[in-house]
């Protein structure tokens, strides 16, 4: 026979079990809010019934019902969204990253209105048309020194507020790292939590949850897997380097790289071997600071360096109205402290370079007549391993014009072009891979007679007269005289466009004068007169229709076209895959919250569901009380 209070027992069962689904409900309505919550589930199931099959078991109707229990409170989350919402938001955190950068960097720039670099060079180029015509006129000359001013305070500000934005970004990666660094730390902490609740037999949703969300968190500063495989033991890795292992944080360092301006590289702390990222925002911020920004510094430089050395090329041979020449229009800051452009690259005190900017050849020339000889100009074009040979042939069927095209064309790290006295001039470029060797010749070589004897730049064929920067007294190499040879201007010559004393101090020494070439010497070695405005015009000329080779642009229109037109294209690529992102984002995390968010109309509905189940084994209870004070107190009446 049954016990007598066994229909108690089990009314009690049910009232526990639906005040935990009551409570439960309550604990959904109250997150109903939190985007990052799980809404839980009470897991009912039937007690063990009486009286398991034996022989010796009661002579009783068996398997007889003891009622509910909670099983377990489950979370309802879907772990293949949350998987594919922490691989978006390393995506989306990239992209996003990139196009508030990229977005500061248009702002820069500031094209097409405003006070642009454009409208200034065009203003600085007008002005020397106008002297051209008004040579003899110091007004003239004051509104070619105001634009000069101008252009270099705007040239100045825009690498100013470049640099200041990697120093921004480089700010923000040391931020960054240190909140990874936080985020680890926190969840090795709720492994452990987790561990120690699953090991009770209890299910931690709420740390759960918690864990869950700084994942995500994490997910958008690098690009992560987590590794669920082992019930007892999470992994976070970022590549194939583990972050988290359970209980134990692989922690990363913040390290000064020397080689790129002391700026901060992440680095394995164990090991000291980099971290290797694809995607995050910490990764676009290291795209943006080492390759972007960079980028466009050295376009900047690029366009500083190369007007200023043009204009002084031309300003150099004219004369001014007092009669001066050979006076630098813009001040020439050099990299080398000697004249024969000698440097100290490894820091040892020793010179042990020779860095050149350009050189002119002595001889002019007509480029379209064929050479009439053969030969194999040799360069050493730089690369991310070191440097590769590049070959330029040469014969005697061939054009000076068509070998500069070619040399152009080979991207070798030297441009070719002919100057205003037809005479073949040769210049660095910027160096993708080591900004420091920005504006270097690395090396020439010529095996026949083009750079020699024809164009009079070098003084000896093949390799005993080669010049290479490796190596120092390789000035003595070259015919040029010393005003045809410009050396390596200081790290980012647009942070000091200025005009030379001479000229700033006095307008009278601008060189506005061609000159005359008396005695038949081939050069202009006299003033032709103060309405003489013939340079001024060659001047002008070189600044905006010339093809004196910005870089691997012909033109100066040509090259700051080509760097808006890239701002401009790699802006829009990072807001259209932002936009992309965020609204797969969006997508996805409906798709999750129609899983795992509250609903609160079913809410409701459960707990008036739940309400009612427990008033009703609260009436049981009732009953069974009633019952029992009939048998105690009434039986024997």
């Amino acid at each position: 026979m049954g016990s007598t209070f066994q229909g108690i027992e089990t009314s009690k069962r049910g009232l526990s079990a639906h005040q935990q689904a009551i409570q439960t409900t309550g604990h959904n309505i109250s997150n109903a809010d939190n985007k990052h919550y799980a809404r839980q589930r009470v897991v009912m199931s039937s007690m063990d019934p009486l009286y398991d099959p034996s022989l010796n078991r009661a002579q009783v109707a068996g398997q007889i019902g003891q009622g509910v229990k909670v099983s377990e409170i489950e979370r309802v989350r879907d772990s293949f969204l949350d998987d594919r919402i922490v691989e978006n938001s390393s995506l989306k955190d990239y992209w996003g990253k990139k196009n508030d950068y990229l977005y500061q960097v248009e702002t820069v720039f500031n094209e097409p209105s405003g006070t642009t670099l454009r409208s200034l060079m065009d203003s600085f180029w007008s002005s020397w048309e106008d002297l051209a015509s008004y040579p003899e006129e110091t007004a003239h000359r004051a509104v070619v020194q105001e634009k000069a001013e101008g252009l270099g305070s705007r040239m100045e500000d825009v690498f100013k507020k470049l640099t200041q934005l990697r120093d921004q970004s480089n700010r923000e990666i040391e931020s960054r790292v240190n909140h990874l660094n936080t985020i680890a730390e926190n969840i090795k902490s709720l492994n452990e939590k987790i561990t120690k609740s699953q090991a009770l037999g209890d299910n931690p949703n709420d740390l759960l949850d918690r864990r869950d969300q700084l994942l995500q968190e994490l997910a958008g500063l690098v690009d992560i897997t987590v590794g669920r495989n082992d019930e007892d033991e999470l992994m976070v890795f970022i590549g194939q380097q583990i972050l988290v292992q359970g209980q134990k944080v692989h922690k990363i360092d913040l390290v000064g790289n020397p080689d790129n301006d002391g700026l901060l590289d992440m680095k394995w702390s164990e090991t000291g071997k980099n971290v290797l990222l694809r995607t995050g925002s910490i990764q676009a911020l290291y795209e943006i600071r080492d390759q972007i920004l960079v980028e466009k510094i050295n376009q900047v430089d690029a366009l500083a360096i190369n007007a200023m050395d043009v204009i002084n090329e031309i300003h150099k041979d004219g004369f001014g109205l007092n009669g001066k020449t050979n006076l630098s229009f813009f001040e020439e800051r050099s990299l080398a402290t000697n004249t024969f452009g000698e440097i100290d690259t490894d820091g040892d005190g020793l010179n042990d370079k020779t860095a050149l900017f350009r050189v002119t050849g002595r001889t002019s020339l007509d480029p379209d007549r064929p050479l009439g000889i053969t030969g194999t100009i040799r360069f050493l074009k730089p690369t991310a391993s070191g440097e590769e040979e590049v070959l330029v042939p040469y014969s005697k069927d061939d054009t000076l014009n068509a070998v500069i095209k070619r040399i152009n064309r080979a991207e070798t790290g030297v441009v070719a072009y002919m100057s205003h006295d037809n005479q073949l001039a040769l210049k660095a470029t910027t160096n993708t891979f080591d900004k420091k060797e920005n504006f270097m010749i690395r090396h020439l070589e010529d095996s026949g007679e083009l750079l020699v004897g024809l164009t009079g730049i070098l003084s000896t064929s093949g390799p005993a007269g080669s010049f290479d920067y490796r190596r120092l007294g390789e000035i003595n190499k070259f015919q040029a005289n010393a005003q045809d040879v410009t050396l390596t201007p200081m790290y980012h010559p647009s942070a000091f466009f200025k005009m030379s004393a001479d000229v700033k101090n006095n307008p009278a020494n601008i060189a506005a004068a061609r000159g005359k070439d008396v005695g038949g010497t081939g050069d202009y070695n006299t003033p032709h007169g103060h309405k003489d405005g013939t340079n001024a015009l060659l001047i002008a000329a070189a600044l905006r229709e010339k093809p004196v080779m910005f870089d691997y642009s012909k033109t100066t229109d040509d090259f700051y076209n080509s760097l808006i037109s890239k701002i401009g294209t790699q802006a829009r690529e990072a807001n259209q895959e932002y936009t992309t992102q965020t609204e797969l984002m969006t997508e996805l995390e409906n798709m999750r919250q129609s899983v795992m968010g509250v609903n609160l109309d079913e809410e409701m509905a459960n707990m008036v569901q739940f309400q009612q189940s427990y008033n009703a084994a609260a009436r049981m209870i009732s009953t069974m009380n009633d019952m029992l004070d009939t048998i105690i107190n009434r039986l024997g009446a």
